[in-house]
Formats: C-alpha cells, structure tokens, sequence
C-alpha cells in the first residue's frame, strides 16, 4: 500500500520517497514508464477529478533529501490507483531503490481544491434545501460539472449560488477527519456508494458532510467564489456547470472584457447592452426580411424572362434555398424540358436546383456525375445538390449533352 501523504497535508508541494519499482508501459499510444513510490504526495485520478502533475527527480545520494538535478528530473504524465497502490506514469525510468524528491505542480493542484471544495457546498446545499442528490461530477482542467437527479427554477439556482458564497464570507475551517466504523454508523453524510474499510470524511459545518478522497482547502474562504454559469435539464434531472476561485475570477473578466468590447461597439452604457444588442437584432430581422424580398422579386423576374426557353438555366449569386426552388418551379411551369438554377460562384461552388415536367432528372444528374464532384440526390421531378465547377465548364457540359 502506497502511503498517501495528500491525506495528511493537501498543501505539501514536495516530498522526499522511494521508488517500489519502475516498469516500461504504454501510455497514449507512447513509451512510458509505470512508477510506484512507497510514498506519494501526487494525488490520482479518482472520484471523478483528473490527477496531479508534477516531476519526479533521483536525488544524488541516498543520504541527501536535498540535492535533486532539475536535468534529470521525469515528468509526471498521469497518475492513478488501483488496489491502494499509487501509479505514477512518467516520460522517463528511475531506477528501483533511486531515492526521489516529487514536486507537485501546485497552482494545478490548488485550482482543483478549489473547485473540489466548492462542489461540496454546492452539493451539501441542494441536498440539504431540495433533498437531491449528486449522482455524477467530474473536475477536469476545462470545466466542472455536477449532475442532480432533480429540476431547479432559475430562482433556485440563484439561492444555491448566494447560499454557498455565504460559506465562503464566513471562512470557516473544514473538518477532515477518519471516523472509526461506530463513528460512521452515526454520522449523516453523502455517499455514491457503500463504502468499506477506513473512510475519509470531509465536512463543512453546516454546510456539508461527505465521504471524499480528495484534497480540501483549509478554510472555506480559500475558495475565493463560487459561481453557477450554467444549469440545464439532463438525463431527468440537472447538469449544472460551476466555476470556483481563479477560474471564476478569469471567466469574469473575459465576460466583462466582452461586455466592454459590445458596448463600444454598440455605443451603449454595458448596462444597456442587451437592449442595445435586442434593437440590432430587430434591424437584421427586418433587413433579412427585406432582402429575402428583394431575391424573391429579382429571381422571380430572370425566371419569367427566360421561362419560355427549351431548357433554361437561372443563375443567381446568392439567395436562400427556398427562393432558389421558386425560381426552378416558375421556370417548370412554363417549359416541359430540363429547368436548372445555379447558385453561388466558380471558388466556392454552386448549390443547384435541376426540375422537369416530363423528364427524369435523375439521368442528367448522373451524367453530371461522370464529370464533376457532385453531392446531393433527388426524384425523378426535381434534383438538388452541391456542384464544384465553373460556370463556364458546367455551360460547356450541357452543350455537350444536348442542353442549351
């Protein structure tokens, strides 16, 4: 059994152990090497929170827990447990009995105790107030996300957010403690799971009470803030996404970075940005509205012009997809031969509309076929797709077959 020094002190950066063995692995398809220390500060992945990092370095004598070579020093790629016993997988050997100063990369570690500890008030909370349970989480380097087996109103979400902050203001201690199996038997805490052997409980008086491995802060104002940046319905219940101290901090300003920039953009107070932001919206609409109107009248007019022709061809430099089909259906219903519109331009390529009253469409698009990248299909009446093609070659191939 690897002897768990995070147990004892979450904020130990560094250490001095003994490597139990080293051997050769595959990690992300790479060479790598698979480190068991008899003990470890490096936390492993578990609980539904990534692992630490860090470097692990031979120091230059057994009797010396001070020089380490930061040259030789092995990088820490992933960290995990299994059976009790600590795994360290690492770009690089040590040898076994090598005696080794592991360093944690602590503002790594500290983000997650951050966010781990906030969870704990936010899940304490909902169970507490809405009797709900955290039935999933996972802590990672990009995001935290918490999944309850119940609904919340957005009035809801605000209480939890406001509750757990309180926690934070009060700046508490949290109480890390190994209760003996009586002891268990007493205590009301939140469990995944039934647990045997020695537990770990971690409990935010008031707050919170649970079952944990990971590393806490030592007082609940080391969480700086805890913020709900989103909450959506998943599974029956809720996924909710949280941010706690540095990366709240950061997500704030980036938003208010953003805010700044809309409202200089918009000419408008950041107070009044969305009301600013709701007006442009309607203007697009209406000017979208407006311009679907214009293509409509301007398509409608070529097609009329050129709707008495044997197998006419419309082509247009943008429009939406529904006035491109009024333009082919204008044409069918006054020609009996090949209808075709093209819209778009010889880089980007064309999306087409090919229609007929009294021919398979079909033939002609497989024809195209043979001599073009084409997607798209249809029925006999009428096919549509995407042609990569220049205007010039795709007039060329309809002389050719006998369409012009």
């Amino acid at each position: 059994m690897t002897v768990l020094l995070y147990d004892r002190d979450a904020y130990m950066t560094d250490f001095i152990a003994s490597v139990f063995s080293c051997e050769p692995i595959k990690y992300s398809g790479k060479d790598a090497f698979d480190i068991v220390l008899d003990e470890t500060a490096f936390f492993p992945e578990q609980g539904g929170q990534d692992s630490d990092s860090g470097t692990i370095t031979p120091l230059s004598s057994c009797d010396d827990n001070t020089s380490a070579d930061p040259g030789q020093a092995v990088n820490v790629l992933h960290v995990s447990i299994k059976a009790g016993i600590i795994h360290h997988i690492c770009d690089k050997p040590i040898s076994e009995g090598t005696r080794v100063k592991g360093d944690i990369c602590w503002e790594q570690r500290f983000d997650r105790m951050q966010q781990h500890s906030g969870e704990h008030l936010v899940s304490g909370t909902v169970h507490r107030f809405f009797g709900a349970d955290n039935v999933g989480f996972h802590l990672s380097a990009r995001e935290v996300t918490l999944d309850f087996n119940t609904t919340f109103e957005e009035k809801d979400i605000a209480f939890i957010e406001d509750t757990v902050n309180r926690a934070i203001y009060e700046n508490f201690e949290t109480h890390i403690f190994f209760p003996s199996d009586e002891e268990l038997k007493t205590l009301d805490y939140r469990s995944k799971k039934e647990l045997t052997g020695q537990v770990r409980i971690v409990e935010y008086p008031g707050y919170d009470m649970c079952a944990c491995c990971a590393p806490h802060v030592k007082r609940t104002g080391e969480i700086g803030s805890i913020r709900i940046v989103a909450a959506e319905h998943f599974k029956g219940g809720t996924r909710m996404w949280i941010e706690c101290g540095k990366r709240s901090l950061i997500s704030a300003r980036t938003q208010l970075s953003d805010a700044r920039a809309i409202s200089r953009i918009t000419s408008a107070k950041i107070s009044e940005i969305v009301p600013a932001v709701e007006k442009i919206s309607d203007a697009l609409k209406d000017a979208r509205f407006k311009l679907v109107k214009f293509e409509r009248d301007s398509i409608l007019a070529l097609a009329d012009e050129i709707r008495a022709e044997q197998n006419p061809i419309l082509w247009i430099d943008a429009c939406d997809q529904d006035n491109l089909r009024l333009g082919v259906n204008t044409l069918v219903s006054g020609t009996d031969g090949y209808c075709s519109a093209f819209c778009g331009n010889d880089n980007d390529g064309y999306r087409f509309i090919i229609a007929s009253s009294s021919k398979d469409c079909r033939e002609l698009a497989n024809k195209m076929k043979t001599r073009f990248e084409i997607r798209g299909g249809g029925s006999p009446d009428m096919v549509q797709g995407t042609i990569k093609a220049t205007r010039g070659d795709i007039a060329v191939f309809y002389t050719e077959v006998g369409i012009d």
